[in-house]
Order: C-alpha cells, then sequence, then structure tokens
C-alpha cells in the first residue's frame, strides 16, 4: 500500500547553465549597481550629468544632474545646483537643490535654496535658506519651471516711474 515507487528527475547541470532565464538576467542586472563616485581628496570643477547614483566624498564646484539619486557624504563639499529625483545631504552644499525627495541628515548642512515634493531634516542636520514645495513633479519638471519662472520674472518698476502715477491719482 505504502510502497509505491518515486519518480525522480535528473536535470543536467550542464543544459541549466547554458541556457539562463530572463528572469535570471533581469535580477542580475539590478544587482549591479552603477554610481559615480567622486572619492575623498578629489577635487573636481565642472558639471557632472549621468544616468547613475552619484556619491560625493569630496569636492565639486559646479553643477551635478542625476536622473537618479546624489548623495553628498560625510567628507562631501558641493558649491553649485543639484538636480535628482532624491537627494541626500550629510557633507556640505553651499547652492541649490532640485528633487523628488531632500534629506538633510544629521551631520549635513545646506546653505541655499530646495524646490521638492519631500523635505526632511534629521536632527543635527542645517537648513539656511528657502525652501518650495512642488508637488508630484519629478526632478526634470521641476527644472523646467524653475528655468521659465526666472526668464519669466516682470520688469522692476523703480519709484521715480510710480510717482507720476501717484501725481494723476491725487487729482481732484
Amino acid at each position: 500500500m505504502f510502497k509505491a515507487k518515486k519518480k525522480i528527475d535528473v536535470v543536467d547541470p550542464s543544459k541549466m547553465a547554458m541556457a539562463p532565464t530572463a528572469e535570471v538576467a533581469q535580477v542580475k542586472e539590478e544587482r549591479i549597481v552603477k554610481e559615480t563616485l567622486i572619492a575623498k581628496g578629489t577635487v573636481l570643477t565642472g558639471e557632472i550629468s549621468n544616468e547613475s547614483d552619484v556619491l560625493i566624498e569630496g569636492s565639486v564646484i559646479g553643477d551635478i544632474h542625476s536622473s537618479r539619486s546624489i548623495r553628498i557624504g560625510r567628507e562631501g563639499k558641493v558649491q553649485g545646483t543639484l538636480t535628482a529625483e532624491k537627494i541626500t545631504i550629510n557633507g556640505y552644499l553651499q547652492g541649490r537643490c532640485q528633487a523628488t525627495a531632500v534629506k538633510i541628515l544629521s551631520q549635513g548642512r545646506l546653505d541655499g535654496d530646495i524646490q521638492a515634493n519631500e523635505l526632511s531634516i534629521e536632527r543635527g542636520g542645517i537648513f539656511n535658506g528657502n525652501s518650495q514645495y512642488s508637488a508630484d513633479k519629478t526632478a526634470k519638471e521641476v527644472e523646467k519651471i524653475t528655468k521659465e519662472n526666472v526668464t519669466a520674472l516682470p520688469k522692476l518698476v523703480t519709484a521715480s516711474e510710480c510717482l507720476p502715477v501717484k501725481k494723476q491719482c491725487d487729482k481732484p
């Protein structure tokens, strides 16, 4: 009654190694973390623009654009504009952030402006500047809107230009 023979399938290992599935290839691709590193002691002047994550442990003078994330490490210092989906500051930034999410960690300091959907500052983190909420906008949309707003500012009127209007209003 319980003495049924069990069938055991033996798979040739050479056949398995020759044909990896699409799922396995996708998992391997996801495991590869692409990151641009500006190492401690490095001083870079210029613009960085790429599709991968950026980690700054050195010094950068210039703008940094990433379609993913930018992290400023404890030793990192940046002077310029950062544009990314996510920005994390644990070092020093003098300039501007444009992102969906900006996080200032306990060792981080930002002197400048933030335009983001989410902003968080850990205890000990320092933020000196202005912040503007930009709901549900990607970093690219935020950058585009910022450029449009800067070029579309109205002309400032001087006090001498306003005086003739006031005199006309005062006449009976």
